[in-house]
């Protein structure tokens, strides 16, 4: 009996993780993901997503210098916030860092 408390303990706090890994648009924050800052002064700075836990984000900035945590309650649109780039809008289409990413012919 003990096996399925631990077990139902474990899918609470999964479920409960999942939410608070979770914007208020319902978008799960994952390892990868692209993320693009609205903030008008960081000049459309991205970040990738390294790890998440406990509604903070683990991130780099797209040229992989800088390592920051964001909380994943500033990860929606707003104009301090931050929005999900989409795989069709990077340069090469795939989720891949690029140096020259921000380079226009």
């Amino acid at each position: 009996m003990s096996a399925a408390t631990d077990t139902s303990t474990q899918d609470e706090d999964a479920q409960a993780q999942q939410k608070k890994n979770t914007t208020r648009e319902g978008i799960l924050v994952r390892r990868g993901q692209i993320w693009e800052d609205l903030d008008t002064r960081q000049s459309k700075r991205r970040v990738v997503i390294e790890s998440v836990a406990d509604g903070e984000a683990q991130v780099r900035d797209h040229y992989g210098t800088k390592h920051s945590t964001l909380s994943v309650s500033r990860m929606h649109r707003h104009s301090t916030g931050f929005r999900l780039v989409a795989p069709g809008e990077l340069k090469y289409g795939a989720p891949t860092v690029s140096s020259d990413e921000n380079t226009q012919p």
